[in-house]
Parts: C-alpha cells; sequence; structure tokens
C-alpha cells in the first residue's frame, strides 16, 4: 500500500509551535511504516493550499497517515481531514467535524454534557464576554480554549480568588484572543485512557501522571506546558500504567471513556483525558481525537503495557483505516494455495468490523478481561520427527493451553459447573465440578492422546507449590480437555509431556494473548479452515455496579465449511462452492472445549446453566453437535469462593449470587462472546499444514467482509 504520511514540521522551540512534529518524529514514524512493507512518502503540508494540494496529488496515497495539526486559526485541526475528503483519498482518524468539535473545547464539553457525561461546570470567556458565573466555585483553572499540548497552562493556571481570575484572564487574552475556557478545578488525579480501535478491546490500560509539587513549586498538580516540553520540569512527572486505582474507580474511568469514544465516534486512535476526583467521581476534560505518537506519550505508553512495539501501532491504525473505507492492505491473491502458515497474527472478527451481537467487548475482548484469569500457551511446530518404534518420519502440530483462574484455586477453591452438549470427548476432573460445585486447579487443553501427559504435568506443578498435597491435605483431580489434532498431527509421536503443561502453565499471563493456530490450537480445524484457540467477553452494568464481564476461551476443532455463519449471516453456503472439497477432514467430526470465566457472583446451579447458554452460542457458529463430537463447557466464577482450610468455627459458609430475576444479561453476554470466540480461532489463524502434506487453509478475510456486506445490501433492500 502507499501511505502517505501527512504532518506540519516544528522548526522552532516556541509555544505556538508545540504540537507539530520534529524531524526526529517523522524518521521513527516513517521507518515503523517501512518496516510493515508499505510504500512511505511524508508531506508537509503547512503553507499554500495550492501547493499542498500539488504535493499530495503528487505522491499518490492509497491512504494518508494525518499527523497534521495545521498552523493558522481556530479550525486548524479540521482543515486536513476536510481537504482529504474533497480530495477523495482515505485518511487515518477523525473528519473534520470531529476534529473542529473537539479542538473548542468547551463546545465539545457542551455536546458531551448533554447526552449525560460529567464534566466540570464552566464558562467560555472571551474579549466581548469576560463575565464569571457567580456559581463557579473556587478554586478554578483557566485556560486557552481552543489549544493543545497544554500550551497556556502553567502553575498559576489555577486561581483560588475572583481577583488572581481576573487578571489571569486578562494576560491569557492577549495571547490567545479566540477565547478562554474557566471551569471549576478538579482536585484529584490526572489520568488518560488511549484508544487504538484496532486493538481487541480498542480501549488501552489507564494512564496516570503524577507530580512532585516541591520540584514544581506549585499547589495544584496539573500538566502544564513546561513539563510536556520536557527538560527539567519533565522531571517533576511520573508516569504510572496502569493507574494504581480501585475497581470501581478503574469501572467507572473506563465506562466514560466508552461513552465518550461512543457518542464521539473516534475512529482508528485517541485518547480521553479523565480528572478523578479526591471522592472517586471522573470528569471528562478533554478528548484528543490527534493524540501524540511520541514513544513517551500516553497512548504508546499503554501501548507498550499491552505488549505493543511501536510499529505493531502503526500498523493497527493503518489496518483500522484501511478496514473502515473497505480497502484491502495487500492485494488479494486468488487462486493461490499457499501451503505455509503465516507467522503474522491475523486480525480477529471485531478488528475487520465484524460485530457479533449487541454487547460492547472487554478491554481485551478475551477471558482474561476477568480480574486475575491468565492464559499461557506452548505450541510444537516439528516436522521430519521420527515415530517411536517404525522408520518413519512425521509431523508434530500440537501443544498445550493452560487457563488459570483468579487467585490460589487450589488453597481458596472457586465457584464453578459445567455441560455437555455431546459427550464424545473427554475433560478430566469435570465430574467432580459437577457434583461439588467447586474448581481447584488450572484448566489445561491439549490433544487427545495426551490427556494423562498433561494431567501428570499438573499434579507435578501443584505438588511442588504445595508440597503437603496429598499427605496433610487431600488430593486434586485436574481439569484436563482435549480435542482431536490428528487431523494435522502425528499423534503416534506421543506429544505433549507433563513439562510442556508446566511451561503452559508458567507462561500464563494477563492481558492479550495468540488466538489461532496456537497452544492446544495448533493443530485444530474448525469449519474446515485452520484454527483452534479462541476468545471473546462482553461487559455489561448489573444494578448493584458496572463493568462486570463474562469472558470465553474456546478450543475449537468442529464444523464443516458450509454451515459456517456470523452473526447470523450463513457465510459458509458460498464459501463452500469456492473451495475445493478435496483434502478436508472426513473421518472425525471434531470436538470444541469451551471455558467460561466471570466476575459476576454465581453458585454452582448458576453455572451449570450458563454453560448451558454456551452451547447456544456453539449453535450460532454452525454447531450441529454431531454425534462423534466432544462439545463439553466448565464455567467458573470468581465472584464466590470456599477456603480448602477453614478458620470459622461454624457450619455454615455465606455464598452471595445474582438474583434470577436479573441473570438473562448474562445468559446473553455468554452466548455472544462464544460465538465470537468460535469465529476468532479461526479469523486469527493463518493457516496450518502437517503430516502427509496435508493443508488447511486461513479463512479468506476479504471474500468473507463481501459475503457480508452484499447480504446486508440484500436485506436493506427488502
Amino acid at each position: 500500500m502507499r501511505i502517505t504520511v501527512a504532518y506540519n514540521l516544528r522548526t522552532d522551540d516556541s509555544e505556538a509551535t508545540a504540537e507539530l512534529l520534529s524531524p526526529e518524529d517523522i524518521e521513527r514514524i516513517y521507518r515503523a511504516i517501512s518496516s510493515l512493507q508499505h510504500t512511505v512518502t511524508v508531506v508537509e503540508v503547512s503553507g499554500n493550499p495550492h501547493q499542498v494540494i500539488e504535493r499530495l496529488v503528487e505522491s499518490e496515497p492509497d491512504l494518508i497517515l494525518n499527523l497534521a495539526e495545521g498552523t493558522i486559526g481556530s479550525s486548524r485541526e479540521a482543515f486536513y481531514p476536510g481537504l482529504y475528503e474533497q480530495m477523495g483519498i482515505p485518511f487515518t482518524g477523525g473528519n473534520a467535524s470531529l476534529l473542529h468539535l473537539n479542538l473548542d473545547k468547551h463546545l465539545a464539553k457542551t455536546v458531551l454534557s448533554s447526552r449525560g457525561i460529567r464534566v466540570p461546570k464552566g464558562v467560555l470567556i472571551s474579549g466581548k464576554n469576560r463575565h464569571i458565573d457567580e456559581e463557579l466555585r473556587y478554586p478554578l483553572i483557566i485556560k486557552p480554549n481552543s489549544e493543545g499540548s497544554s500550551k497556556g497552562i502553567t502553575q498559576k493556571s489555577v486561581v483560588e480568588s475572583k481577583e488572581e481570575a481576573e487578571q489571569r484572564i486578562t494576560k491569557l487574552l492577549i495571547q490567545y484572543p479566540e477565547g478562554l475556557v474557566v471551569e471549576e478545578f478538579i482536585t484529584g488525579r490526572e489520568l488518560s485512557v488511549p484508544f487504538i480501535e484496532g486493538y481487541p478491546g480498542k480501549i488501552l490500560d489507564i494512564v496516570e501522571h503524577t507530580f512532585d509539587l516541591e520540584r514544581t513549586g506549585g499547589k495544584f498538580n496539573i500538566y502544564d506546558y513546561d513539563m510536556k516540553q520536557g527538560g527539567e520540569a519533565a522531571r517533576a512527572v511520573q508516569v504510572i500504567c496502569p493507574a494504581r486505582i480501585d475497581g470501581s474507580e478503574e469501572r467507572s474511568v473506563l465506562h466514560m471513556a466508552r461513552q465518550v469514544f461512543d457518542i464521539m465516534t473516534c475512529p482508528d486512535l485517541g485518547r480521553v483525558d479523565i480528572r478523578l476526583h479526591s471522592d472517586g467521581t471522573p470528569y471528562f476534560i478533554e478528548l484528543n481525537p490527534l493524540p501524540s505518537l511520541h514513544p513517551n506519550a500516553s497512548l504508546m505508553t499503554a501501548a507498550r503495557e499491552r505488549g505493543l512495539e511501536f510499529r505493531d501501532v502503526m500498523r493497527l491504525i493503518i489496518r483500522s483505516a484501511s478496514h473502515r473505507y473497505g480497502m484491502a492492505i495487500r492485494p488479494a491473491r486468488k487462486n493461490q494455495k499457499n501451503r505455509h502458515p503465516s507467522t503474522i497474527p491475523r486480525t480477529s472478527v471485531r478488528e475487520l468490523g465484524i460485530q457479533v451481537g449487541r454487547m460492547n467487548p472487554g478491554l481485551v475482548n478475551a477471558i482474561t478481561d476477568v480480574k486475575g484469569v491468565r492464559v499461557g500457551h506452548l505450541t510444537r511446530i516439528e516436522d521430519n520427527v521420527q515415530i517411536p518404534g517404525q522408520n518413519e518420519s512425521s509431523s508434530i502440530r500440537t501443544g498445550v493451553t493452560a487457563v488459570l483462574p483468579a487467585g490460589q484455586a487450589y488453597a481458596n477453591r472457586i465457584a464453578a459447573g459445567g455441560f455437555v452438549l455431546n459427550g464424545v470427548g473427554e475433560m478430566s476432573g469435570l465430574t467432580q465440578v459437577l457434583e461439588t460445585g467447586w474448581l481447584e486447579t488450572p484448566i489445561l487443553l491439549t490433544n487427545s492422546h495426551s490427556v494423562g501427559r498433561v494431567h501428570a504435568g499438573v499434579i507435578q506443578h501443584m505438588s511442588r507449590k504445595y508440597p503437603t498435597m496429598g499427605t496433610e491435605t487431600d488430593v486434586v483431580l485436574p481439569v484436563v480437555g482435549e480435542a482431536d489434532d490428528s487431523f494435522l498431527n502425528d499423534v503416534r509421536i506421543g506429544t505433549c509431556s507433563a513439562q510442556d503443561a508446566i511451561k503452559a502453565i508458567e507462561a500464563a499471563s494477563p492481558g492479550p494473548f495468540a488466538q489461532g493456530s496456537t497452544g492446544a490450537g495448533t493443530g485444530m480445524t474448525s469449519f474446515d479452515f485452520a484454527g483452534g484457540i479462541g476468545t471473546s467477553s462482553r461487559i455489561f452494568d448489573l444494578p448493584e455496579g458496572s463493568g462486570f464481564t463474562i469472558g470465553v476461551l474456546v478450543l475449537s476443532n468442529f464444523g464443516r465449511m458450509r454451515n459456517l455463519t456470523i452473526d447470523g449471516a450463513v457465510v459458509g453456503r458460498q464459501l463452500d462452492t469456492e473451495f475445493e472439497h478435496s483434502g478436508r477432514r472426513e473421518v472425525s467430526e471434531g470436538s470444541v472445549i469451551v471455558v467460561v470465566a466471570t466476575d459476576v457472583p454465581l453458585i454452582s446451579s448458576q453455572l451449570n446453566r450458563i454453560a448451558r447458554r454456551a452451547a447456544l452460542g456453539l449453535g450460532r457458529s454452525g454447531s450441529y453437535a454431531a454425534s462423534t463430537s466432544g462439545e463439553i463447557i466448565i464455567a467458573f466464577s470468581t465472584g464466590n469462593r470456599k477456603p480448602r482450610v477453614s478458620r470459622s468455627s461454624g457450619s455454615f459458609i455465606n455464598l452471595k449470587c445474582i438474583s434470577d430475576n436479573h441473570i438473562n444479561i448474562v445468559y446473553e453476554a455468554v452466548i455472544e462472546a462464544t460465538e465470537e470466540a468460535v469465529l476468532n480461532a479461526v479469523f486469527c489463524s493463518g493457516g496450518m499444514n502437517g503430516r502427509q502434506q496435508r493443508w488447511c487453509p486461513p479463512i479468506p478475510h476479504d471474500r468473507l467482509i463481501e459475503l457480508l456486506n452484499k447480504g446486508r445490501k440484500i436485506h436493506e433492500s427488502h
């Protein structure tokens, strides 16, 4: 793809050019995009509009990476998106109306306040109207209405009396005649919530800036202009990511950020700045649809916390904009059968712009959105491996995936339940879970012939961790689920091992993790395409609070192409006519294991019911629970626990559970998340080869988008 980077060059160190980019910034961005195999041209877009248009046309862009902040007037940021639109050139980021609105701080707050977003009370001051509302409570903060990068903000911007306010207004209006915002200063914490639309869950971790007031000589914690420009003042700033705030504060801040992004329809990337009052109440301060991409800025800081490098962020921004415009990032190669799996992570369903159901996903759209849950993989891909006792060699395509419930499940059992839709499969330990209603071990997933060895690995791991297990305390029965990967993986070789299981457990971490042909899903086949591990999540509110989460992980190894269904559209019927039938798996109907996690307090009988609803999610994706298929579901809730060793002398334990009058939203969430997790298992795989030169192709993203768009047009016409 030909990408033009449009920017304004910072030619001096004055405050007037603070928002513009340095040559080092442009070089960094140029290198990152070039490393993604795009053809990159950089175009400085300051100056005469006729010459700017000429330079843009000469660069022949497929897509413009818009970094231009503008240099003239209060609508300067909006000029460039409006220009690109008139020229008919796709571009990243928000359109002209979004950028115009959000550079006008007072107007943006007025709009958002009308939609129920909490903002500080304030007024717009100009040369013609300098009246400060008597209802405003001091201290007040005074800042330019149409500036970014903290321009015009110093440690003196917070005033504590009417006299101070009038003096400050007089001084600032000379430099910023477009107007000033005067509003109540929110004492509390300075937070930013970055947003990358192409990243699972879209919203990244909350970033907090704290300030050494002794060094600044100020009284109030504000992020002023000098601090953002580096040098000695910047030493007073500490960046913390993720912000150290409690769970309820985190939920309220993220809820506000999601609302703002939804109302403002901010595409590709953005950043919401929020002040968290000392009483725990969040206040919207600003939306920046053109956030800084400097490595030390909030967006990049939060991206690094998620394991994203600079080039990864560039890739996600470009991919998001490309999908929005319906552009192929690379030319589609038709009638070419690539028999080598791609190692490049592929786009998930939601990243392609396909929304399954109506509910919102969690931060990373994964089971790990349930606080404390961790996932780890061990992947084995080897060729020319000798089969024990034979002269023949073959291929290994298998692995182990570990799901670790929150906290110490052995010492503090977790409420659990399950459901078997069709039982031609295995999940060791499930009978105990169904009988007792408690989970006390990690959940391991692997292939059919490795259950015993993985089971042994879990026991080895737990024996080291709990030396008295089986002597002073009782034994455990590990939960190990399986699916048959023998179509691609030669199970005669005898993988996986106990050590593989231990490595998967030790690799488990929170946050995003690999999906598709990885871990236990390496050799799995879904709907005649490659792909085994998939995940998704949903968040929802209950009367007792906001931000409850359902997360689902699947080991998917089932389905026929003809039945593949995406958000109600049976796209598999058409795909089935376009792909060769020879070489598909015919002997086995496959299986699927579903792991459901939630932080909603539930008891075991409710978790059994939740697990049955996950089966509906399988059906929505195209499962008919074939007679030779194992379709097994386990569900657990971190909201109820039972200590292995009780310190209470009483005979009873107290459990909390949701009322059945309010449980329907949980049912809906698990159905949606299961359906999307199954689809992600396929969408995130780059294809997989295996024994006997077999090949499971990757699902064709571009073709699916065409089929879904065609279906929508037919539906709308009727």
